[in-house]
């Protein structure tokens, strides 16, 4: 398939693109040579394309039309010459695709920022088969994705997702189409009709604020376009009957008006199987996705987007914190199996990760809409940017909290949670324009969110909310101050700077009055918390050539702390985190834009750390989850990213990340059982996690995705695509037991797709996780409350081995 695009780019002459803020000057051509359709026609047509560096009209609908491989030629060169551009384009090969990202607020060639950034394009997120969070980390270097049930736990550089939920501040914060994705649950969303996703590591917080502490996650959905009708159908069969049906189409509306609508239904059986008689499978799916963007361009110097998203998602889930007992320590001996089953439970409920035997219902519903408002307005020295969002949300989450096929289905005193929330925020930014030496950056941002959320019992077979849970609404509020600027000291080298002022106030529900029975709130008792922070970044970068950078920098990250729920034992504030990061990097492209390669050194300083604790305190032996101030974590590591051409047809993508992760002095409730480990016990009567390595960080990381482009009898196109991801060993929680490392794997996956003459018809076939790899995602080390001398291991695995098939049709 030909993709012809011509955008108005200084490609290829660094300083001149960054004097511009980024705005097209030059004309770029990107092209797959390589492709059947690239006849010498086609060929023809480009060099009657331009004459007299105009481009012509009647080839102007070429530029829009989909492609395969995309990748860049450079004519400003030849422009400035006076070379033929058809000549340029005949001796020049396939190059590599420029890949613009907003990591830094501006739209800016990935190449060009000083920032540790993975951009993946439409044509990268179908090669990498991506569809929600769940595959990136393949893809990007020393990142790692946890989960357990319907919640996203990202790893990166040494910081890990440990709380969950409604009231859960994320590590690594996600933004879709720049707005914050406020919630764990709500990470998890299927990507629908994508730009392009950015993966930016280290903190981002002087341009993003809190929650981006170890790193953002960028997801740019398209854009309505004026110029012509457009869209694609895609349907998908695979393995445990799975069904999807997804699309897209934009529709002009006369001069100044488009729109652009997207959905997608995607159903699949349970991938993990339930034996007991009549129980559902384990984490099904039934999801539907509908969304609606409006774009109102009255003047070249306003426009206007409204986009409004609908989401419907039901499920049998499959444990919040992990869905099977692994094992259990008594008196500092471990011992495998589930350790404090029901006594009516059978002998052999579980037989490996993907099946069980589990009496009591489960379920992960969850509804969201959405609506977000971009005004972007150039007043001349600047453009003002105005985001906007609205989010309301519904959840419920339950699971069989005995982890068996005993107890009582119909009665459980704990089953999981539900929630009601809404948010809103705001963020106003003043972009410079100009070509002086000075760029910069303002803004204000403005976040609150409002839940009702609750602990959810079953009685009588119905999910309530039990007596014992207060009840109202817990708030989170956030405020940021922020200005970024970059001088140009010399033609190659640039300073950089940020600051941010953060400040959070959170307030929990009222507390229960327990001299009534049933217990009801006392109004005005909430227990409120308020944080704020000064975040700073300083930096350099230096231009080697017109095609590699060196740069340098430092910044400062910061997260949020919170309150905890009144219980005996339990601290009811915890501290925010804090880390100062120290990065080295290097950017560069090779061999006539056929290979790049990136790499960063970098150490980050974490202080107050916060930690997740499950343990049994107070007199009456109850459990209770609960997050502390941990204390120190000191990472520090290598990445490296190569992409590379290697030819007409042979694409070649790989990472590499080596990360040394240690916990300081960092303490976390003991945990009953773990007698081994009194070497750890400190004059507190708390664990120490001392020299041992946070949850989801393993040493080595790597991945190789290749693939080879075969041409075809009447010019169709059959491409094999190899993907391959090593972990080294790891823990998947932060007390480093044997039993809840994951060993070292790889995971292999394959798709082959064929691409018509044409270009409008793509049909893939894939398997995921060949060797049917068991992988622990997460586990959890804790007391249970009807076993509280058991160290007890509570874990997640990801999902078996699964084939597909997918058909699309562009137009």
């Amino acid at each position: 398939m030909v993709y012809w695009l011509v955008s108005w780019r200084s490609y290829g002459v660094r300083n001149n693109r960054r004097r511009h803020g980024g705005k097209d000057l030059t004309l770029n051509c990107i092209r797959s040579t390589n492709t059947p359709s690239a006849s010498p026609n086609v060929f023809m047509q480009h060099k009657t394309a331009v004459k007299n560096n105009v481009i012509r009209e009647d080839f102007m609908p070429m530029f829009k039309r989909p492609f395969h491989h995309r990748t860049a030629l450079s004519l400003g060169v030849s422009l400035a010459l006076g070379i033929p551009v058809g000549a340029i384009a005949q001796e020049e090969g396939r190059q590599l695709e420029e890949v613009l990202v907003t990591a830094t607020k501006r739209s800016t060639s990935v190449q060009d920022v000083s920032v540790s950034v993975t951009a993946f394009s439409v044509e990268d997120l179908k090669r990498g088969g991506i569809e929600d969070l769940t595959r990136v980390e393949y893809m990007v270097p020393g990142m790692k994705m946890g989960q357990s049930g319907n919640e996203a736990r990202l790893a990166m550089r040494g910081t890990r997702t440990n709380n969950v939920g409604t009231e859960a501040e994320q590590v690594i914060g996600i933004f879709e189409d720049g707005v914050y994705v406020p919630t764990t649950t709500q990470a998890l969303g299927s990507y629908v009709d994508l730009e392009r996703i950015e993966v930016l590591r280290g903190p981002q917080g002087t341009l993003y604020g809190r929650n981006t502490f170890g790193g953002t996650i960028n997801v740019h959905t398209q854009a309505p376009t004026l110029d012509s009708v457009n869209g694609y159908l895609t349907g998908v069969y695979a393995d445990y009957d799975r069904t999807k049906l997804e699309g897209a189409i934009n529709l002009p509306l006369g001069e100044h008006f488009a729109v652009r609508f997207a959905g997608m239904m995607d159903e699949h059986d349970g991938y993990i199987e339930n034996k007991y008689p009549g129980g559902d499978d384990l984490r099904d799916k039934d999801s539907k996705y509908l969304r609606g963007t409006l774009l109102w361009a009255p003047t070249e110097n306003f426009e206007t987007t409204l986009r409004i998203a609908y989401m419907d998602q039901e499920s049998s889930g499959d444990a919040i914190w992990g869905y099977q007992q692994i094992g259990g320590f008594i008196d500092g001996n471990y011992q495998s199996g589930h350790l404090w089953a029901p006594e009516n439970a059978s002998d052999n409920f579980d037989n490996g990760p993907w099946e069980v035997r589990r009496d009591l219902p489960s379920n992960a519903d969850l509804e969201s809409t959405a609506y977000t408002l971009h005004m972007n307005w150039d007043i001349g020295f600047a453009t003002v940017k105005f985001i906007g969002n609205i989010n309301d949300f519904e959840g419920e989450q339950n699971y069989d909290s005995d982890y068996s096929d005993g107890g009582d289905p119909e009665n459980n005193g704990f089953t999981g949670w539900g929630t009601d929330q809404e948010t809103w925020s705001t963020e106003l930014q003043l972009v410079s324009n100009g070509d002086g030496p000075l760029e910069w950056l303002v803004g204000a941002y403005y976040f609150e969110m409002e839940s009702a959320w609750n602990w959810l019992e079953r009685t009588d077979g119905q999910f309530e909310i039990p007596h014992w849970d207060r009840v109202g609404d817990y708030t989170s509020d956030s405020t940021g101050l922020f200005v970024n600027v970059n001088y140009a000291l010399t033609d190659s080298t640039r300073l950089l700077g940020g600051y941010r002022y953060a400040e959070d106030t959170k307030t929990k529900k009222d507390q229960l009055d327990w001299t009534v029975f049933p217990p009801i709130p006392a109004p005005g008792t909430g227990e409120e918390g308020e944080w704020d922070d000064n975040l700073w970044k300083f930096g350099v970068e230096q231009d080697l050539d017109d095609d590699s950078m060196a740069y340098a920098q430092v910044s400062t990250g910061y997260r949020a702390g919170g309150i905890n729920f009144i219980a005996e034992g339990v601290p009811l504030t915890y501290d925010p985190e804090t880390v100062t990061a120290y990065e080295l990097g290097y950017k560069s492209t090779w061999l006539d834009n056929t290979l790049i390669f990136n790499t960063a050194l970098y150490y980050n300083d974490y202080d107050d750390m916060q930690a997740q604790s499950f343990a049994i305190l107070g007199e009456d032996n109850v459990v209770s989850e609960f997050t502390e101030s941990g204390g120190e974590v000191d990472t520090w590591g290598a990445e490296f990213e190569l992409n590379w051409l290697a030819g007409d047809s042979w694409r070649v993508d790989a990472t590499l990340a080596y990360m040394n992760s240690e916990f300081g002095d960092y303490e976390i409730s003991w945990v009953n059982g773990l007698d081994q480990f009194s070497g750890r016990l400190t004059p507190e009567g708390n664990l120490s996690l001392k020299g041992w390595t946070p949850a989801l960080s393993p040493e080595w990381t790597a991945s190789l995705q290749t693939s080879y482009d075969i041409q075809l009898p009447g010019g169709s196109l059959l491409t094999p695509i190899l993907q391959l991801a090593y972990s080294d060993e790891y823990y998947s929680f932060d007390i480093n037991v044997d039993e809840a490392a994951q060993d070292a794997y790889v995971m292999a996956d394959a798709r082959v797709v064929w691409l018509s003459a044409s270009g409008s018809v793509e049909v893939q076939a894939y398997v995921l996780n060949i060797g049917d790899e068991e992988v622990l995602t997460r586990s959890v080390i804790f007391n249970p409350g009807d076993a509280p001398d058991i160290a007890s291991i509570q874990a997640s695995w990801n999902n078996p081995r699964i084939w597909g098939l997918s058909a699309s049709y562009n137009f």
